[in-house]
Order: C-alpha cells, then sequence, then structure tokens
C-alpha cells in the first residue's frame, strides 16, 4: 500500500475481538462414570467405593449425607475434532475460544422423583461444583448399578485424581427443570481448559455435591437418545482489516467485526510518548462489516487502533 507524504498508519487488533458468525462445537463425553460411597439405606450394599460404574445410563452428584450416600461423577472429552472444525472453519491460529459450557438432559427431572434404580437418591434441588481435573488417565469402566465391575474407576481412585493439579471452576444452583429438557452450566475461560483444547488432547471434569440437598441426576452417552452431556466450546474469529487508505483528504478503515457489535477507533501521533485516544466509534452491521472515516488525519503521522 503507498501512502501519501506525511501520512503513516500503523494498525494495531485487539487480540480478543470476535468476527462474524460464531460457531459451537458440541463434543460429547469420551468417558465417563459416578463413584458413590454406598449406604445401608441401599440394599445392594453399604460399602460402593471400591467398585465401578462406568457402564451406567445415568450419572449422579449426592452428597455424604443423603440417603444412598455419597455421588460423584468424572467427565472426559476428546477435544481434537473441536480443534479441527475451528481449524476448517476459521484457519489456523485466526480463531479463539469465547465461550465453553456443559449440558445436561436428564429423563429423571422432576424434583422428588425416586429414580427407577433404587442405588440412586431422589431428585432434588441444591449446589454443585465443576472441577478441572489435570489427571485424564482414568478408565471408564464397564460396571453398571445391576452388574457393578472392577475393571475402572471408583471412588477409592478420588485421592490419586485428586493429588494431580486441579482447579475449581464454578458452582451451580439446580433446580429440577422436567423430564429432559437440557440444562446448560457455562463455564469460566480457564486457562488449563484452554491448553488443553488448543492442544486437542483431552479434558476431565469432576462434579461434586456443594450442599446437603442437591440430588442431580442426568443421563450419560451410554444412555445416548441425545440427552448424553456435551462440552460445548464457542469458538469466534478474530478480527480482520480489509482496508486503510487515505481518501478524499481523510482515512478510512474498513474491517469485519462481531455482528452488531460496537469498537472504539484511538489514534496516537507517537507509540512512545503520546497517549491513545478516543477519536470516535463505529458499529458493525448485520454482516460484521466496520468503517471508520477520519476526516482529521492531517498531522505527519498518526497511528490507529481498535478496541471491543
Amino acid at each position: 500500500m503507498k501512502w501519501p507524504p506525511l501520512l503513516f498508519a500503523f494498525l494495531m487488533l485487539d487480540s480478543h475481538l470476535p468476527v462474524g458468525a460464531q460457531v459451537t462445537n458440541a463434543v460429547t463425553t469420551t468417558a465417563s462414570a459416578f463413584v458413590c460411597t454406598g449406604s445401608p439405606n441401599y440394599d445392594g450394599g453399604a460399602d460402593l467405593t471400591g467398585l465401578n460404574f462406568g457402564d451406567a445410563g445415568s450419572l449422579a452428584i449426592a452428597p455424604a449425607s443423603s440417603s444412598k450416600g455419597e455421588f460423584q461423577t468424572l467427565l472426559q472429552f476428546t477435544l481434537a475434532p473441536g480443534l479441527a472444525q475451528f481449524n476448517a472453519t476459521y484457519g489456523s491460529n485466526h480463531w479463539y475460544v469465547s465461550g465453553l459450557a456443559l449440558q445436561f438432559t436428564s429423563n429423571y427431572g422432576v424434583a422428588g422423583v425416586q429414580p427407577n434404580n433404587p442405588i440412586f437418591n431422589a431428585v432434588s434441588g441444591g449446589r454443585f461444583v465443576v472441577e478441572w481435573l489435570a489427571d485424564n488417565d482414568w478408565q471408564q469402566g464397564a460396571g453398571s448399578p445391576n452388574l457393578p465391575a472392577t475393571d475402572g474407576v471408583c471412588y477409592d481412585d478420588l485421592p490419586v485424581l485428586l493429588a494431580q493439579p486441579r482447579t475449581m471452576l464454578c458452582t451451580n444452583a439446580y433446580a429440577p427443570p422436567g423430564n429432559n429438557i437440557p440444562v446448560v452450566w457455562p463455564l469460566p475461560l480457564n486457562p488449563h481448559v484452554l491448553a488443553e483444547f488448543t492442544s486437542g488432547g483431552a479434558v476431565t471434569f469432576r462434579l461434586y455435591a456443594a450442599d446437603q440437598q442437591i440430588g442431580y441426576l442426568f443421563n450419560s452417552a451410554y444412555y445416548g437418545r441425545g440427552n448424553q452431556p456435551f462440552f460445548l466450546v464457542v469458538g469466534s474469529p478474530l478480527l480482520t482489516i480489509l482496508s486503510a487508505t487515505f481518501t478524499n483528504g481523510g482515512f478510512v478503515l474498513t474491517g469485519t467485526g462481531g455482528v452488531s457489535a460496537r469498537y472504539k477507533i484511538q489514534a496516537t501521533t507517537n507509540l512512545m510518548t503520546s497517549p491513545w485516544q478516543t477519536i470516535g466509534t463505529t458499529t458493525t452491521d448485520t454482516t460484521g462489516f466496520l468503517q471508520f472515516s477520519d476526516p482529521a488525519a492531517l498531522s505527519p503521522q498518526r497511528y490507529y487502533r481498535l478496541s471491543q
């Protein structure tokens, strides 16, 4: 691009600006299992800590004080397909993750209902924690409530899993929504989770009770039928400059950004000594196109940047 005499524009991009339509990748579980303690109130056994239930049709969360004992859930998702989708859609290194969430659906979603298998507690609202685990080296196993196994993860394995790095992501309030109604639980943009996604590896979440009331039962991938757990990853492309020209005595900048998104245009005459000043704003149209004209671009040099 040839600039007219005495004018040079330096365009800076905010590294977290969205562009155009977002893409959501819905990843289903690679492995999942509930682990539980058992209780004298469950005829199948007072001590279930050494047994595996990886092939159960449901996953569960309940506190140790509950009638049927404590339940925790482990979920693992393989992330390579989502990474490949974003690279194919936007190009490698031309996108960023703008949202994360988990989605669960239950065919036992009514408060007070006792699930068909007596191993589980009655459905009850309450609070639960979602935690990221660094340890992805656990096996789902083939046990079920009617036929427990010992070939996969069990409650007794938790100390080993929890000895590795882990981070609490969020605490959520569950209110039974009814049967077969998906519930989406937003997650923070945690750097550990983002690193695992951008490397195309796997991610493990642990879900456990945060109060004494919760009795959350939701379907596993083994149950399927569209009600399995999903890890939702939202990808957005980075900001793109289309043109930067000096026309009719003014500087004109065009580009693409988020649909109907508002951006600040800032300028300075010296990157080392002068502060950035906001000289205007622009809002993209319904296609993500933006344009800004600066009729005051008359100084010997001026630098521009866009900011959300």
